[in-house]
């Protein structure tokens, strides 16, 4: 019962309430939630899709990089409103569509990369991770920031243990102890990815990146190939599909 009202109480959240969402991050994390995040960009490459992509600090740091083309994707429009707005502010072209990651509005083979963020459980659900296997391109990587580990232990420190604790989530006060293993990189693992986990210096905390690649064609299982083309780019709001696609195009 406890833990179905945690999950109502972040389903309003991440919608009803998103607007509070940049102000109790930098709460919780000490002000350090963005650049945790971006503890992910130097493994990604090319044609990127971010899942919940929230209220789009790394999607500007994504459209900011020119050799990337990214897309967001989240399931909340609050969220994607919010993101919106802050591209637009920044005199950014996004491109983001509505949709759960169990259920991608892209085809096959469609990126290089995809990332998420400090993910909710849905990042364990099979179904995401066979549908982030299939739109992934031959060497395609999955970078995902799952979390995050303070480097001093004070009384701010401890308070926001107890918040963590009290709503179920993974606590920063937790210290690292050797490698990190998560059930996200064995579940990985067991779809033919090639992972690699490790913590990741930022901003002097530490932060918990799972890192896969996917050398085989994606795709839906017992294809054998998948051409490249063409493109479906269900739902995705934006100026136009990555430029070394002229045939994909955005769907309204």
């Amino acid at each position: 019962m406890y833990a179905r009202l945690i999950r109502w109480a972040f389903a309003r959240f991440y919608r009803e309430f998103a607007w509070t969402y940049d102000t109790v991050a930098a709460a919780v994390s000490g002000g350090r939630w963005g650049a945790w995040g971006q503890a992910a960009l130097p493994h990604i490459r090319g044609r990127v899709l971010e899942l919940g992509c929230g209220t789009g600090n790394l999607q500007r740091a994504l459209t900011a990089q020119r050799d990337l083309w990214a897309a967001g994707l989240d399931v909340s429009p609050q969220m994607l409103a919010i993101t919106r707005r802050k591209l637009t502010v920044a005199g950014q072209s996004g491109n983001l569509a509505r949709a759960a990651a169990q259920a991608l509005p892209f085809s096959a083979t469609s990126f290089d990369s995809v990332v998420a963020t400090f993910p909710t459980e849905y990042i364990i659900d099979m179904a995401t991770l066979a549908e982030l296997r299939r739109v992934l391109r031959p060497g395609g990587r999955v970078v995902v920031a799952l979390a995050a580990a303070f480097s001093s232990d004070g009384t701010y420190q401890q308070l926001i243990d107890l918040l963590y604790r009290a709503t179920l989530q993974h606590s920063p006060r937790e210290q690292p102890l050797g490698p990190p293993v998560s059930l996200l990189g064995r579940r990985l693992a067991e779809l033919g990815f090639t992972v690699v986990e490790r913590w990741e210096s930022v901003a002097n905390n530490q932060v918990h990146l799972v890192i896969a690649e996917y050398t085989a064609w994606g795709g839906d299982a017992g294809a054998a190939k998948l051409a490249p083309h063409p493109h479906r780019w269900g739902g995705l709001e934006g100026p136009s599909a990555p430029p070394d696609l002229p045939n994909g195009k955005a769907e309204g």
